[in-house]
């Protein structure tokens, strides 16, 4: 819907604007009184300009109270005496966006059906300034109400932030308004109205006793605890590790048996540095879980049918491209903000690219971009991400069970009561049994054999027994190394992921799988229960020693030397991700086009996805790690020749069979 005549609703700024106050009216006159009672109705209730006609127009009471009586820094055309523009700063009331048109009316919802909301969004869309608006207009109507603002640092809340703003509005409107309140606490995090009058000669609070309060939790989410609120923001929830813990423990503030008595907001910005996104994305695509307004998911490819939080892209309320009644022109900001996004991807930092996505996202996947000091590329990443879930191409796997059949051969059987874990970090309720994952059967010669150092296994390891005591995973992958027997070579035929009831039954899966595609396994040998089960199990042979190729100096370890598997140290981990890098970048083939597929392109697994998107060294990295480990164990047998047992070239063809 295109919006006309807008400036009918901001009609008390524009006066404000021309004349230097809003009304005209005498102190202490009936019209005086009657002018701001009427302005505090809009300001409660809303406005509906040209009510009952064609052109009816209706704006939520927060809106009205923003566009109106909330002064912001923002950017204006000013006209130069040779007839053109120029961009300038100014401190002016806000215009009227269709964006904040479409927010503030989902705020009104949102209470009305008792929901909370989570607000994903791209940078400088000035919501910080919209958020301040609503905390003042209810410390100013709503009586003895508690409105709070969390944030994980106190650089957040003042300064330039979210609070330092709300306390410039209270100035604004104590100046300019009839609604001046005094204060009975006037400080740098908090604000309280009202004042103290003497009873009896006892001194007691009078007024309104609205309070604006800010809280910063850094580390301590449970700071939260028993602030009930009327309206509480999480501010820069992508840079809040405790987010979802302090969420947890507001919401049964927010309730009285049946009826929600305040309303939670959390807002996120892509790009953010530093930003650790894991809790806001766990609120943001499963906000029915959470208490929070759901809408459909239009925007991340293959998640039709899904719902997420409420997501405002780059496009919506982009300067530049609004028309002169407020209304985006999606069109145009599209196509510059592509112009934009090729004109990085000349950048010398390779990162450039997707710093200026994640700040100016067209998608959620795309503002949950984690812009680290990570080498891989994360936009192909994403873009396979995307490619793997709209096409279903997880399917490409089959999942089920090995076991061993009468004659002791080691058999896969397909289990359609597994389920393969897809998303990363996985939430704490979800199954974790999880299962063995083919994509190519291995590969045997006429003989039934499986030729030699054809198949490497790299695994990650939990520590503990019971699931339930960790969210850590085992991880193992299976891969086919560079050979001239059987093709496609260089990829993953194969993975185990997971953390089943007990440590052993990891293991045995484990070991099946070394047997199923007949070689070693490689491991982290920091923890686990890897070494003791060979030993239980007589299982010793199928474990790799440690590779020769840390004894590079650059790479040695100077305090573990072990027989078995590898010990990760800082140094090995960055060489480490150097060898995913390029192995991920390697040319597989060209096609008609002429854009190359890489190896990227074969990965199928949505979580090791992922992961790598989101890889940095401070995190929990199961599926990566493991695969670190392959990048190891494949250099150390670059000179070890792949040799069929026969060595006749013979095959069965259906062991060649491709199931990519």
């Amino acid at each position: 819907m295109s919006l006309r005549n807008t400036n009918r609703v901001r009609k008390s700024a524009l006066n404000f604007l021309e004349f230097g106050y809003y009304t005209s009216s005498l102190p202490g006159t009936k019209d005086y009184y009657d002018f701001w009672d009427e302005e505090k109705k809009k300001c409660l209730y809303g406005y509906t300009a040209d009510e009952g006609t064609e052109e009816e127009f209706h704006v939520t009471g927060f809106h009205y109270f923003y566009l109106n009586y909330c002064p912001i820094d923002r950017a204006v055309d000013e006209i130069m005496p040779d007839g053109s523009t120029q961009a300038r700063r100014e401190r002016t009331f806000p215009a009227f966006y269709d964006g904040d048109y479409e927010y503030f009316h989902q705020i009104d919802i949102a209470r009305s059906k008792n929901k909370h909301m989570i607000v994903l969004k791209a940078r400088r869309k000035g919501y910080s300034y919209k958020a301040g608006s609503m905390l003042a207009r209810n410390y100013f109507f709503v009586k003895n109400s508690k409105n709070f603002v969390f944030a994980g640092q106190k650089e957040y809340l003042i300064g330039d932030g979210l609070l330092s703003k709300a306390w410039e509005f209270l100035s604004f409107i104590d100046d300019h308004t009839a609604w001046a309140q005094p204060r009975l606490r006037d400080r740098e995090m908090s604000k309280m109205s009202g004042y103290k009058k003497k009873v009896n000669g006892v001194d007691i609070e009078m007024g309104m006793k609205s309070q604006i309060i800010g809280v910063s939790l850094k580390d301590a989410p449970d700071k939260v605890r028993g602030k009930a609120g009327e309206l509480v923001f999480f501010e820069e929830a992508g840079s809040f590790p405790g987010l979802l813990k302090a969420w947890e423990v507001t919401m049964p503030t927010m309730r009285q048996g049946s009826k929600t008595l305040g309303m939670m907001v959390a807002f996120g910005t892509g790009g953010t540095e530093g930003a650790d996104f894991e809790a806001m994305e766990e609120i943001f695509y499963n906000p029915e879980a959470y208490d929070c307004m759901d809408y459909d998911n239009i925007w991340d490819e293959g998640s039709l049918g899904t719902k997420c939080g409420y997501f405002i892209p780059i496009y919506k309320n982009l300067d530049g491209f609004i028309d002169d009644q407020g209304n985006s022109m999606k069109n145009k900001a599209v196509s510059y903000e592509e112009e934009m996004r090729e004109k990085k991807k000349g950048a010398a930092d390779a990162k450039s690219l997707d710093q200026y996505i994640a700040e100016h996202p067209f998608s959620p996947q795309e503002a949950t971009l984690q812009v680290t000091a990570n080498l891989f590329d994360i936009t192909s990443l994403q873009e396979q991400y995307n490619k793997v879930k709209a096409k279903n191409l997880k399917s490409l796997g089959t999942i089920g069970d090995l076991y061993h059949n009468t004659k002791g051969e080691v058999k896969f059987k397909i289990n359609g009561d597994l389920r393969q874990i897809t998303k990363y970090p996985h939430r704490k309720d979800d199954d974790t049994t999880g299962g063995v994952v083919i994509y190519e059967a291995p590969y045997k010669n006429k003989a039934q054999q499986v030729p030699l150092n054809m198949y490497i296994i790299c695994h990650d390891p939990y520590g503990q027994s019971q699931a339930a005591d960790s969210s850590s995973l085992g991880a193992a992958y299976v891969i086919k190394r560079v050979n001239n027997i059987s093709s496609p070579d260089d990829i993953i035929v194969a993975s185990y992921v997971g953390r089943p009831h007990s440590s052993d039954d990891f293991n045995r899966n484990l070991f099946l799988l070394s047997d199923y595609y007949g070689c070693k396994i490689g491991f982290e040998n920091d923890r686990g229960e890897v070494i003791p089960y060979a030993k239980r199990f007589r299982k010793m042979h199928k474990l790799q020693e440690e590779f020769e190729m840390l004894d590079k100096k650059e790479l040695q370890s100077k305090n573990v030397k072990r027989q078995y598997g590898m010990h990760m140290t800082e140094a090995r981990k960055k060489q480490g991700e150097i060898y995913i890098r390029d192995w991920l970048n390697t040319p597989r083939s060209t096609d008609i086009d002429g854009k190359k597929t890489l190896n990227l392109h074969k990965i199928y697994d949505l979580a090791f996805l992922t992961e790598l998107i989101k890889f940095n060294h401070k995190g929990n990295f199961d599926r990566v790690m493991a695969f670190m480990i392959g990048m190891y164990h494949t250099r150390e047998l670059y000179n070890a020749e792949v040799k069929d047992v026969l060595e006749d070239g013979t095959t069965d063809e259906w062991f060649e069979r491709n199931f990519y």
